[in-house]
């Protein structure tokens, strides 16, 4: 017995070194393992699919198929990466400065696109049975669904691939920075490329194995609804088991609502990242202030927004008004004019100067949170200068406090995750007879 002992030490080593990062785990963060298990897990599950997709796929373009060609089946694959290459250009243009803020979201929306891809490849050749052209007219024949299910697979699997590529690497940054020390970014990408690939081909034998015997319509759904299934379980349990320690917009409005009583007081902890972690959405509007108390929306904030986009909400003495109360900051916030909203929640937009750093962003947004707990009536030009202006002062003064607090527990407050992005609009300068030439615009229109 104790002569097996050493040989099953020695295995745990390989294995250790072969699938895990250098100094694990003191050179990977806490949720390492947990997010790895599960992702382990989502990656069987997907590798096993794939293989129904895959023949679903052959089968749309003519395998199997006498009266098909190779000319074709070639078109068709042709359109299909065009259709690919075409949402890729498009996707990184409107998604490629949220992957890094909203990580978690984007993670686990990589998958449902990856999923729908699946189900759409699998019951391709199903499609093609499908004719009801002929009682109603609008509706395509089966052999042009099946091509619209192909291209539109075809741009979920890249949609899948852009935004899965951004996430992971956010992911790997968060992975190899420790509690302590510093990790290997290089070596956790590595690693998990290699545990990836054996796991992968360990779910593409086990579907070697099934797929034979899944050959009736029903058994096809059946699976794939169970692979579906489980593939997004452990997806979501993944996300969920991260604990990220830099600061998004979501996170900040956990942080502040919850260490800023409605008294005005403050805890004496900050939450830390753990807790956030349990309380954050991972479907939820960046944009939405919501009081974390009571799960309550009281506001919608705008970041880096367009100065015309404030002239058209706001009233230009109100625009004024503000300029002048944020003279000394690096942002300026306009609450937009209540004779623009229904019923909606107060609506914040918030305009950067040009050399504002991360803290200004922070600040900005912390700032909002403020103005919406305790909103004023924004038809009233002078209660709304009076908000700013006491919110504003509230909120200089308790930032030391609230960003020595987020040190102390835990958090990194130097990431620029605030803003999705930089701003394509910043204010250079501030004309001093700013309000005047408004009163004359407005007096000429």
């Amino acid at each position: 017995m104790k002569s097996a002992l050493p040989g099953l030490e020695s295995i745990r080593h390989v294995l250790f070194d072969l699938f895990l990062p250098a100094g694990y785990p003191a050179s990977v963060s806490p949720d390492y393992l947990e997010y790895q298990i599960y992702n382990a897990l989502q990656t069987s599950c997907s590798s096993v699919s794939g293989l129904l997709a895959s023949r679903g796929a052959l089968e749309g373009v003519g395998v199997g198929n006498a009266s098909a060609s190779a000319t074709h089946a070639l078109l068709l694959t042709v359109l299909k990466d065009a259709f690919s290459r075409f949402t890729t250009i498009i996707a990184a243009y409107y998604f490629g400065t949220s992957l890094y803020p909203e990580t978690k979201t984007f993670r686990f929306l990589a998958d449902v696109f990856n999923d729908a891809s699946i189900v759409l490849d699998t019951v391709v050749p199903y499609i093609g049975s499908i004719n009801l052209s002929e009682s109603w007219p609008i509706i395509p024949t089966g052999a042009t669904l099946q091509t619209i299910a192909l291209c539109l697979s075809g741009a979920l699997r890249s949609l899948c691939g852009l935004v899965a590529g951004g996430s992971k690497a956010a992911l790997t940054n968060h992975f190899a920075s420790p509690l302590t020390g510093k990790g290997d970014v290089g070596e956790v990408s590595a690693k998990d490329a290699s545990r990836e690939t054996v796991v992968g081909l360990s779910g593409m034998l086990l579907g070697t194995l099934l797929i034979p015997y899944v050959n009736t319509r029903t058994s096809t759904y059946t699976m794939l609804f169970l692979l579906v299934w489980g593939h997004l379980l452990f997806n979501y349990l993944a996300v969920r088991s991260v604990v990220l320690r830099t600061l998004n917009r979501q996170r900040a409005c956990i942080l502040w609502t919850d260490f800023r009583s409605s008294s005005g007081t403050f805890k004496d902890r900050m939450l830390s990242p753990s807790n956030v972690a349990s309380r954050e959405l991972i479907f939820g509007s960046p944009d939405c202030l919501r009081d974390a108390s009571t799960g309550r929306i009281i506001g919608q904030c705008t970041l880096g927004t367009s100065f015309r986009t404030v002239t058209s909400l706001c009233t230009a003495k109100h625009v004024a008004e503000a300029l002048q109360i944020f003279g000394e900051e690096k942002y300026v916030l306009f609450i937009a004019d209540g004779r623009t909203r229904t019923s909606r929640p107060l609506t914040i937009l918030a305009c950067f100067k040009n050399g504002y750093h991360s803290m200004d962003q922070l600040q900005a947004w912390i700032h909002s949170i403020e103005a919406a707990r305790y909103p004023t009536n924004p038809g009233d030009p002078a209660a709304t200068a009076d908000h700013l202006r006491s919110t504003l002062i509230a909120t200089r003064k308790a930032m030391p406090h609230f960003v020595q607090s987020l040190a102390d527990a835990g958090w990194e407050t130097a990431d620029d995750s605030m803003m999705l992005g930089s701003p394509n609009h910043l204010i250079l300068g501030v004309d001093e007879d700013l309000e005047a030439d408004e009163k004359e615009i407005k007096k000429d229109r």
